[in-house]
């Protein structure tokens, strides 16, 4: 690894605009791609100074740090190291300058906004120019930095904060922070920039690669009020997020989307405050995996949409009984799956207070008719009272539920069902594929054998008008 401390910085462009110097850990910017810094300083037989880097993009890369039988660095992928002059990379700019850049009073007509790049989308997709209306007055207002709660910096290649208190000092109410996608190189960097706003509630650190922190206990300070997180796009483990939000003492609602992830693990220990759980766009096949955050004593809402999840089940009860997982879950968003069997809902029944479901884009919404479906879902699931973001009425869920008595109340009769409690003894399969049946009859009385040919006649329609 090279020596930068004998090397003229001036002359080898090492230097940000700021007068701080590249480091080996640091992050740069080149020719609109992103990269590591793992190696500063000579590469024989050539002179001049040179920044080893490995490209978040691993195709972009030619080596892997080796040159001429030499190991300069190591990378993660065969070839995604690179040697580049440090007059190529750009090491970007503090936070304070970033704020400075995006919400300082500009002084033409359109407050800083291009004009050319406002339009709308027709019908027929094509673009309408459109006229900016009240920016002058909206810079106004955001150009007075001591009155901004809240503050994005997306994708502005942020890699510090700068002087340690300025920023605090400049936005001393800021409770919502936007650093995605910028140069940020570990959590330290980012700790220094949350512990300066001291009312912070709200952060997205998404599409940064930040390396984990040494002592996470030790910046937990910095966090103390943090209650939103958002870490889509960072390519991290399950383990290293249970690392990293260790850090957050009072941490309520979490976002961890487009990571790969594939296995979860008992995370109670970590998450005593979470009450929303967003793991969606991840490659989660197996729901023995989700039943690890079971445990959560507070999670109120979990997203896990877009995974490939096959099936749901909760084996530490029999059907008709509630599960004692997920004590607090009543909303389960679980679209875009590949959920086939209705006894992955008749599951979702154990869950105690189960309150909102959407599970759009799984192929038992196929089965039927969606108004079948529809009807189905609540039906098997008695404590709903949403169906993706469409609410459940008194006369739905009454109608939903006899027409599932007249649905099955044939099938019921024949396996032992009957309407003298003293002789009601359907088989196990029964109950296991119908457990709410025996409720409904309660609720709105059993079916009579005059309606079973009804019901048949109806069912045959709907599978008919598939």
């Amino acid at each position: 690894m090279g020596d930068t401390k004998c090397l003229n910085m001036a002359n080898t462009g090492l230097l940000r605009v700021d007068g701080t110097q590249f480091q080996v850990g640091d992050r740069i910017f080149c020719d609109q791609h992103r990269a590591t810094v793992r190696f500063v300083g000579e590469v024989p037989p050539t002179n001049g100074v040179w920044l080893g880097v490995e490209w978040d993009n691993p195709t972009r890369g030619k080596h892997n740090g080796c040159h001429e039988g030499k190991q300069y660095f190591q990378t993660s992928h065969p070839k995604s190291g690179s040697f580049i002059r440090p007059n190529k990379a750009q090491g970007g700019i503090t936070a304070i300058q970033a704020v400075k850049n995006r919400y300082g009073l500009k002084k033409d007509q359109n407050a800083g906004v291009d004009s050319k790049e406002l339009f709308v989308l027709d019908q027929n997709l094509q673009q309408t120019q459109v006229e900016m209306v009240g920016a002058q007055k909206i810079n106004l207002l955001q150009s007075q930095f001591s009155k901004l709660k809240s503050i994005t910096m997306y994708d502005m290649q942020v890699y510090s904060g700068g002087p340690d208190g300025e920023l605090g000092n400049m936005c001393p109410i800021v409770t919502h922070l936007d650093v995605a996608r910028n140069l940020l190189p570990s959590w330290e960097s980012v700790a220094n920039i949350a512990k300066q706003l001291r009312y912070l509630k709200d952060l997205n650190v998404s599409d940064n690669k930040l390396l984990l922190p040494k002592d996470p206990t030790s910046l937990s300070s910095s966090f103390a009020k943090l209650t939103n997180v958002t870490m889509n796009k960072m390519n991290v483990s399950w383990k290293e997020v249970l690392t990293v939000c260790s850090m957050f003492p009072v941490l309520e609602e979490l976002h961890v989307g487009f990571n790969n992830l594939v296995q979860l693990e008992d995370s109670s220990h970590v998450f005593k405050c979470l009450k929303r759980l967003d793991v969606m766009t991840n490659s989660i096949q197996d729901w023995a995996e989700v039943l690890k955050l079971g445990t959560l004593p507070r999670l109120e809402t979990l997203v896990i949409s877009e995974n490939k999840i096959q099936s749901v089940f909760f084996p530490d009860c029999p059907a008709r009984e509630k599960t004692s997982l997920f004590s607090c879950l009543k909303s389960l968003i679980i679209k875009k799956n590949n959920i086939s069997e209705w006894s992955s809902v008749n599951e979702m029944n154990k869950l105690k207070h189960l309150e909102e479901l959407q599970v759009s884009g799984n192929p038992i919404i196929n089965s039927f008719k969606y108004e079948t479906v529809r009807q189905l879902l609540i039906a098997k699931v008695g404590s709903l009272k949403l169906i993706d973001r469409t609410p459940i009425t008194f006369e739905e869920r009454k109608g939903a539920e006899i027409d599932y008595l007249k649905r099955y109340g044939k099938d019921w009769k024949n396996v032992g069902g009957n309407t003298d409690p003293a002789k009601n003894k359907p088989n196990l399969l029964f109950i296991e594929q119908h457990p709410r049946f025996q409720i409904m009859c309660d609720l709105w009385g059993a079916p009579e054998d005059s309606e079973f040919e009804e019901k048949s006649s109806a069912l045959k329609e709907s599978l008919l008008g598939e």
